[in-house]
């Protein structure tokens, strides 16, 4: 049950008084606890006490918020995969409490669905009575087939798309705080200069989108990584929504990291799986069709878009203006999501609802932003952070942390030299990608003519002429940035 509904079940609040609080929530989005407390309908201490740390396991089939025959269709199609299975295995499998699965195997049993598969009663090693083990009948097994056919979904028990509201809404990423220490750790491993950090600071704690911009290789995909990793809190990621009858996958092993989980910590509803904020990285791969619900015709359900995926995390549009929808299409794609924090989804059955849409957006590009979007779209993303080119004491440092990594000695004489000949005469920007680039072709190198790396004149010499294309002159955009803030087009 959600918070609303805890709250009305234990009659401490009625349906005319918590409407004003659901009616501010529908306009503005957010926690509903808080705006109970906004509005004074509930006192803080009463509040506590229905606001739950974690989802709490479903005593009953209707805490569940699922249909009983939807479980009972879902233990089938597990069954059909398995040779036997006992209810605890169940259980474990599709998430639900081992008391609610027993009571669904007796009801498949009196069904003639399953029965209990002869054995020993005793083990041999003890005198601990087995677990009984159930094997799907025939006319079980003739079941199963067509609720396969209905849909292959194989796998832990779906959670009601309300509760997956008041979830978002309880672990949204707007009001979590980033310390300025946690910031320097997580680039403790980079070159940052403290102007920068001090402009990504409060554009992570805004909760609002972010716009990367300047020229190529200078570290804004690794920026957006490092605002990934500054959150250190967990948060519950259900593995399957429920939705007008239909199933929604939403975790997956890619973009999910699970939190370890202490043997005897406290039980919590498993169908929902506690992971670190998510990070989701769409580069220029990303179709119009990866923000829209897919729906696979064989399997017959869903799996969720990227948006879906990342909510109480980080999205990353990465190559923002290379990807295969347009920027336009894009942006205008997004326009109400961004200012209203939920976005719409569509079945195949052409039935429509709402989604949350919690998550700090991280537009990252190279190319001009004016060219990209309007004055409108922009006006949306609050914090625009200009990445430029690195400092010749930053490209120092830069160059002596790979030659660490490497276990190659550092002579800064050497790369003040190349600087010379390769930067200032040729006109060349100092970009932050160039001395790993150049000390990982010199490793190459060595490794092909059987030596040792080592950074002397002439090794780098000859990477430095098999790595630049133009050894004179500057690129259109350079002339442009200059190592400042591009001014609008006019």
């Amino acid at each position: 049950m959600n918070l609303a509904e805890r709250l009305l079940k234990a009659q401490v609040l009625t349906p005319e008084e918590l409407a004003p609080a659901l009616y501010r929530q529908k306009k503005t989005r957010g926690f509903l606890a808080k705006h109970l407390l906004d509005l004074k309908l509930i006192e803080p201490e009463v509040l506590a006490k229905f606001v739950q740390p974690r989802p709490q396991a479903p005593e009953t089939f209707e805490e569940t918020g699922l249909p009983k025959n939807l479980l009972i269709q879902l233990i089938l199609k597990h069954a059909n995969f398995l040779d036997t299975v006992t209810p605890r295995e169940m259980s474990r499998d599709i998430k639900i409490p081992k008391h609610l699965t027993e009571t669904l195997f007796e009801h498949l049993k009196d069904q003639n669905y399953l029965f209990v598969k002869p054995r020993d009663l005793l083990t041999k090693k003890s005198h601990i009575p087995m677990e009984m083990r159930y094997a799907l009948t025939d006319a079980g097994k003739i079941y199963a087939e067509q609720c396969l056919e209905a849909n292959r979904y194989v796998g832990p028990a779906p959670v009601p798309l309300e509760d997956y509201w008041d979830w978002v809404e309880a672990q949204t990423i707007h009001q979590v705080k980033v310390e300025q220490k946690r910031l320097k750790e997580v680039f403790a491993d980079y070159v940052v200069s403290p102007s920068l950090l001090n402009k990504i600071g409060p554009a992570i704690n805004s909760g609002r989108s972010i716009f990367m911009f300047g020229p190529s290789g200078n570290g804004k995909t690794v920026m957006a990584n490092c605002i990934g990793q500054a959150f250190e809190d967990a948060v519950y990621i259900p593995y399957a929504l429920y939705i007008y009858g239909q199933i929604i996958r939403v975790y997956d092993e890619v973009n999910h990291q699970p939190v370890p989980q202490p043997p005897d910590g406290p039980p919590h509803d498993t169908r929902w799986i506690q992971c670190r904020r998510p990070v989701v990285i769409a580069g220029g791969e990303m179709t119009e069709e990866a923000l829209e619900l897919k729906f696979n015709p064989i399997t017959k359900f869903y799996e969720a878009p990227h948006q879906l995926r990342a909510n109480n995390g980080i999205f990353i549009i990465d190559d923002f203006g290379r990807q295969k929808v347009s920027p336009r299409q894009l942006l205008n794609r997004w326009m109400y999501p961004l200012e209203t924090r939920q976005d719409f989804c569509c079945l195949h059955t052409g039935q429509q609802f709402g989604i949350p849409f919690d998550q700090l957006i991280i537009f990252s590009t190279n190319l001009n932003p004016y060219s990209l979007a309007d004055e409108a779209f922009l006006r949306r993303i609050r914090h625009k952070i200009f990445v430029g080119y690195v400092s010749p004491e930053q490209y120092l440092e830069i160059f002596r942390r790979v030659c660490v990594e490497h276990n190659i000695p550092f002579d800064p004489e050497i790369i003040r030299d190349m600087m010379a000949r390769y930067y200032v005469i040729a006109a060349r920007p100092l970009c932050a990608c160039h001395p790993r680039d150049l000390i990982e072709n010199l490793v190459d190198r060595a490794r092909f003519m059987g030596q040792t790396p080592q950074l002397t004149s002439a090794e780098l010499d000859y990477v430095c002429q098999t790595y630049f294309v133009k050894p004179m002159g500057i690129t259109d955009y350079d002339a442009i940035s200059g190592g400042e803030e591009p001014k609008p087009i006019v």
